[in-house]
């Protein structure tokens, strides 16, 4: 017998292969591990890269949409309204009382007012040498409209005034609150300013409303009743202005909402407001979230305090909000009509012939806001965390580049900041003369 001992060709092609040895085993995981690992840097880099940049970029953000709507409530002041309450030759007559219609004003600039009304709340800003401006803006800004009355009645000693129900400015307020406008309550709110002139009148009264009755769908009876005090002027045998005693101004004329909101920066980090769950503090310890502060927008009322419901989150982290003015200089020769318009620019310190023009009314009897054509706007953001850990000296305006965020990660960081300029003209003082 014999026996085959011819191998299958797979049998014969198996026995000439041969594998990896352990050697080369642990060469290709350590080459494999280095290249995963130069890999993942590269990835990491990359990824805090764009963190960085995108949080850059909704710094840059966040800036341009609060110094817009600033610079659109800055367009406005005085609009429908008085440069300056006190002095304006076409205010029937001037009120005593309250607070909020005797400061009302186009603008109103306190100087580090955002550091004075918050306080400890802006110890970043403090730490940075930053102490933030405030603004108060009046004029009418919740409605471009002048709405026609029929009459103001005395009704038990308030005043009440019946709106036109058919006038084209109560239609068109009623189509827009169809869509997402506001209606004519609420336009004509509690503790807003109203502005009346009556017709045949050269002089404008102002009062205070206390509420509005809107009767019918749509409306037959639109009734704005006044508050007693200051109530309006009354009509007197040698007065050119006012409303009648005791009866009813029967002539009709107009009427529109005068508002006066306050910018400033604060911190909203623990408040009661729509925003709490916006602004808490996320890992606070690394970011200095605990520290942030916001540009907000609220409105006052008639005695000059806030109105916590019109309360609005503008810009987040703001860090320093800084104004300057130009100024009309009447010449004292009676043949020249143009004025000489002098530019008072943001400094790298306060300028303080800014703000002894155009400061709130009670503050400086060298307040004169209705000389005020122009408003310089210099608003500064950060980003969310710090990603530097050195500064940059002031630019000559005072600007910065770099935002110190102190008591944080054990040591010095700073974040980018992010600053913007803008030049608003105030048209509605443009040719004030007085």
């Amino acid at each position: 017998m014999t026996t085959d001992r011819r191998t299958s060709p797979a049998r014969a092609r198996a026995a000439g292969q041969r594998g990896f040895t352990l050697v080369e085993l642990l060469v290709a995981m350590a080459a494999g591990l280095v290249v995963s690992l130069a890999a993942f840097l590269l990835s990491k880099n990359a990824t805090r890269f764009f963190q960085n940049e995108a949080r850059a970029s909704a710094s840059h953000l966040a800036a341009t949409v609060g110094l817009n709507r600033l610079a659109a409530d800055l367009q406005r002041a005085a609009y429908l309204s008085t440069p300056n309450i006190r002095v304006d030759p076409e205010v029937c007559q001037v009120q005593p009382e309250p607070l909020g219609l005797t400061l009302l004003a186009g603008i109103a600039i306190r100087r580090q007012g955002s550091y004075v009304e918050g306080g400890a709340e802006l110890a970043q800003s403090a730490a940075n040498d930053l102490y933030p401006d405030s603004i108060i803006i009046g004029g009418s800004l919740s409605s471009n409209e002048l709405f026609e009355f029929r009459s103001i009645s005395d009704a038990g000693g308030a005043l009440v005034v019946q709106l036109n129900p058919n006038s084209a400015a109560v239609q068109r307020t009623l189509q827009r609150a169809n869509g997402s406008g506001q209606g004519l309550s609420q336009i004509f709110a509690p503790n807003r300013i109203l502005r009346v002139m009556v017709r045949g009148q050269t002089q404008f009264l102002y009062g205070v409303i206390h509420s509005t009755n809107v009767q019918g769908n749509p409306p037959n009876l639109i009734a704005i009743t006044l508050k007693p005090s200051p109530g309006l002027p009354i009509l007197s045998g040698l007065g050119r202005c006012g409303v009648t005693p005791g009866g009813a101004t029967g002539d009709g004329g107009w009427v529109n909402v005068v508002n006066r909101v306050r910018y400033n920066i604060r911190s909203l980090v623990g408040k009661d407001t729509p925003y709490a769950p916006l602004v808490a503090p996320i890992a606070g310890a690394q970011t200095g979230d605990d520290g942030r502060t916001e540009l907000v927008r609220v409105e006052l009322d008639d005695q000059n305090n806030e109105i916590p419901e019109t309360l609005e989150l503008v810009a987040e982290y703001a860090v320093d909000l800084k104004f300057g003015i130009s100024v009309a200089e009447e010449s004292a020769d009676l043949s020249v009509t143009d004025p000489f318009i002098q530019r008072l620019p943001i400094m790298s310190t306060d300028n303080p012939a800014v703000y002894n023009v155009a400061s709130p009314l009670d503050q400086l009897s060298t307040a004169a806001p209705q000389r005020v054509r122009s408003v310089q706007i210099r608003l500064s953001t950060r980003t969310r965390a710090p990603d530097r850990d050195v500064g940059f000296p002031e630019r000559s305006d005072g600007r910065r580049l770099r935002f110190l965020i102190p008591d944080i990660l054990g040591g010095t960081t700073y974040a980018r900041m992010r600053t913007l300029y803008a030049d608003v003209a105030l048209p509605n003082q443009a040719y004030v003369k007085w």
